[in-house]
């Protein structure tokens, strides 16, 4: 097999990351095919059956050209890619499939972000959208994500049905494309029209309204993706202009060479837009990631200091704002959606508020699920979040969305330093009013076939553990996603769980709750830790050193 791939090395697409590799690298691409699981595909680049290359891409192609061609008799996708390398090539590969086999496929002209795309596929009335991304991740991965006609990204049933589909497909390297522009020329491929990136900025526009300055200036750094230009032209056109690029880090750039991790989620992120909030006098740092899905900040203060915050502090802040600014419109019922795996205090915030709470399981698809499944009802949401720096207020778009949260941040900053305050201050004020948690996520790696193991096994030891109580904490319930089963500890009997099966775990005790998932698109586990406990350092000290080492 591998000199069969050998022979089409040159036209791969991946001979430049081929010929840096070495042989070990080169066989792990033939040890296993790509799968495409509830959260697409995300990988690495290299020849062979089981890493990103121009044929695994057409294979992917052709899959969802006959997944879509089975249910629709003339389909349509919409197709984004970011800045990553080979993401524009991808695209076009991926069009060019869909368009041999009669599947019409819209390319975006440029790069442009996945919040785009998902509000492109409903705007268009698309049947599918793909984008080509692989979001954070370092620079040598990309990946595919595909989403329905809803805008949202596929759920476990229909990426099922697509997934067979794919591998069917015996050889890839086989697959018959046509020229671009015959396709063109026979309208099978399409760009992408800037109306609808009009209608977008108009729905953005419409959720914020006009921006006063009252003077806090602001940073703004796309981490080498997508943000960028869009995010500044909103704010424009939104009547502010007290803002200042951080022009080396959002130069569009697939190798990401500003910083270790394009990640808003890690503090470090921050340190080019934080040197330059220094020379400028900037009060507030907005980040976003390479396909602007997520988002992060930090506040700068009067006296040189700055405040970082986390995905559960904003989430906190955001919906404690937006609660404010639109609890007196008419409405029968507010809600917000959060995963389950997000910091207690934000349920506890939205109680509070009398805020119906929505928990699904981690990934964004699930929220989105809600959305759909609410938008014919009489509510209003507040916010849809996910504690790894995923929002959501107004769903133009069905997956996370970053760049609605550029000007809005920026406006609620402004809004605040009118009365004299910080989000740092509102973050207090909501401690005071319903306890203070810590929370923390631990993701350690463990890589290759053994990591795989072992990663089961830290799995099946808490899922088979009787214990009532687990590191001095005594537990109040054990939800097991995988059997859909809530085994009550002080009631002595189980109950059913009404979300969709999922490899999760999740431990409630008085302080809060820890849980545990393996990860979708990494070999890692996540572990989350949310308690208001004394000895809560001690506790995540001893949970690593007891279960992970």
């Amino acid at each position: 097999m591998e000199e069969n791939w050998k022979a089409y090395l040159e036209e791969s697409l991946v001979k430049d990351f081929y010929d840096l590799q070495n042989e070990e690298e080169r066989k792990a691409a033939f040890q296993d095919t790509l799968k495409f699981g509830t959260a697409g595909i995300r990988s690495t680049f290299g020849l062979g059956p089981g890493r990103l290359n121009k044929f695994t891409i057409r294979k992917v192609a052709l899959g969802l050209a006959r997944y879509l061609k089975a249910e629709h008799a003339h389909p349509t996708v919409v197709i984004h890619f970011d800045t990553r390398f080979l993401s524009q090539e991808f695209a076009y590969e991926i069009a060019s499939v869909l368009a041999t086999n009669e599947v019409k496929a819209i390319v975006s002209e440029s790069y442009k972000s996945t919040p785009e795309l998902s509000f492109a596929v409903r705007y268009l009335k698309a049947d599918a959208g793909v984008m080509i991304t692989a979001s954070h991740n370092p620079s040598h991965y990309n990946g595919i994500k595909v989403y329905g006609r809803d805008g949202g990204q596929l759920l476990t049933d229909p990426s099922e049905i697509l997934s067979k589909y794919i591998n069917e497909i015996e050889s890839p390297l086989t697959i018959e494309v046509d020229e671009i522009e015959v396709l063109k020329d026979r309208g099978y491929i399409q760009t992408l029209s800037s109306e609808v990136t009009e209608a977008y900025k108009e729905g953005v526009k419409a959720l914020v309204g006009p921006i006063t300055d009252y003077g806090e200036k602001v940073v703004l750094t796309s981490l080498h993706g997508t943000s960028l230009p869009i995010g500044a032209q909103l704010l424009d056109e939104l009547g502010f202009e007290n803002y200042v690029i951080e022009e080396e880090q959002s130069r569009p750039d697939g190798r990401f060479p500003t910083v270790k991790s394009a990640n808003p989620e890690e503090e470090e992120a921050f340190s080019y837009s934080q040197r330059l909030a220094e020379e400028v006098d900037a009060s507030l740092m907005i980040a976003t990631d390479p396909d602007a899905d997520r988002f992060g900040f930090v506040e700068r203060y009067a006296d040189g200091t700055t405040r970082y915050f986390t995905g559960n502090e904003i989430g906190l802040l955001l919906m404690k704002l937006r609660f404010q600014e639109i609890q007196q419109q008419a409405t029968n019922q507010f809600f917000m959606i959060k995963s389950i795996v997000t910091g207690a205090l934000g349920e506890a915030l939205a109680r509070a508020l009398n805020i119906e709470v929505v928990n699904v399981l981690t990934g964004f698809k699930y929220i989105s699920e809600q959305l759909k499944l609410r938008e014919a009802k009489d509510q209003q949401l507040i916010l849809a979040y996910e504690e790894s720096h995923g929002y959501l207020v107004k769903d133009l778009s069905r997956d996370k969305d970053a760049i609605q949260f550029i000007p809005l941040l920026v406006k609620y900053k402004q809004t605040l330093s009118q009365n004299g305050l910080t989000f740092k201050d509102v973050l207090e004020d909501i401690y005071q009013q319903i306890g203070r948690y810590q929370d923390v996520t631990l993701s350690p790696t463990y890589e290759g076939a053994a990591g795989q193991q072992k990663i089961i096994e830290i799995m099946n030891h808490f899922r088979n553990d009787t214990s009532d109580s687990l590191l001095g904490l005594k537990i109040k319930t054990k939800e097991d996603y995988l059997s859909s089963s809530i085994k009550d500890y002080e009631n002595n009997c189980e109950r059913k769980l009404e979300l969709p099966q999922a490899d999760v775990l999740r431990f409630t005790f008085e302080e809060g709750f820890i849980a545990l998932r393996p990860s979708g698109t990494e070999p890692k586990i996540k572990v989350y830790f949310s308690l208001n406990a004394d000895q809560f350092d001690e506790i995540v000290a001893a949970f690593q050193t007891q279960f992970l080492s």
